[in-house]
């Protein structure tokens, strides 16, 4: 059932309050993870030395700074004022700014190529990302744009969502959201990118992993550095949370190499030109 336009706007509302929050939790839980996707999408947006690039919901920037070193002009912008803070200080050669996704403060054809690392199921409207991202870039330019994939058991989101399912209180205040994993599906990625007119739409799966030095990590990551995942966790009884950490710490043990926890955080990498 589609959201009506004032829940979308509690959702954004909790979007950015929740990013500006969490910026620098998120960067010391995720960062080394999020980050693996930036080379592939940079390739499958065919980023080379002198293109100019466009980096939609930077965060921290990771995605952008790749693409400097490949020697392109990139321009990080994020609505989260606080993102925008670290991913300067990160990275102070590179331009960043606040900026609207669905709203984009440039000229039509003004880039060679825009990403959307992990930004995309955040935001209200993404349709409306699409037709902007088609129309700042220039003809033969290419989109690309990561997500989590679909969960499945003994991966990160499969094991986190699943100890939820199970021991979780539902009743958490949230806000509706729209669909977390829509834009995890080739056929609805390829669907809305034709719709907006682009062409030569592909979805592939990046294989990412976190090594973690104890099996509590995962739920921390969860619990301290997301937005809606944190909101559903710290929603929870105190005795109710800890069942849900004893369950993902059980999964995670099994997947233990050497002195390591290695878990499994697959990427769904889309991408598509503009004829």
């Amino acid at each position: 059932m589609a959201l009506s336009e004032l829940e979308l706007q509690a959702f954004s509302s909790f979007e950015k309050t929740g990013w500006n929050r969490a910026a620098d939790p998120y960067h010391h839980h995720w960062g080394n993870l999020s980050s693996q996707c930036a080379e592939p999408m940079l390739d499958a947006a065919r980023v080379t030395r002198g293109s100019t690039v466009l980096d939609v919901a930077t965060g921290a920037g990771y995605v952008a700074a790749a693409a400097a070193r490949r020697g392109a002009t990139a321009i990080g912008i994020d609505f989260a004022q606080a993102q925008v803070e670290l991913a300067r200080s990160l990275y102070p050669h590179i331009e960043f700014r606040q900026g609207d996704a669905e709203n984009l403060s440039f000229d039509e054809k003004s880039f060679d190529a825009v990403v959307v690392g992990f930004g995309i199921m955040h935001l209200p409207h993404p349709e409306q990302t699409f037709a902007e991202t088609y129309r700042v870039l220039r003809s033969g330019g290419f989109f690309a744009f990561t997500v989590w994939a679909t969960p499945k058991p003994g991966e990160a989101f499969g094991i986190v969502f699943g100890a939820i399912q199970e021991h979780g209180e539902q009743g958490a205040m949230l806000p509706p959201a729209p669909p977390y994993f829509r834009f995890a599906d080739p056929e609805e990625v390829r669907n809305v990118f034709e719709r907006t007119g682009f062409v030569e739409a592909g979805t592939c799966l990046v294989p990412q992993c976190w090594h973690h030095d104890t099996p509590d990590q995962v739920f921390d990551a969860f619990n301290e550095g997301a937005v809606r995942a944190t909101a559903m966790l710290r929603a929870q009884p105190a005795e109710t949370r800890e069942k849900i950490r004893t369950n993902v710490r059980a999964q995670v043990e099994r997947l233990r190499e050497g002195d390591k926890y290695v878990v499994p955080v697959p990427a769904a990498l889309s991408w598509a030109r503009k004829p």
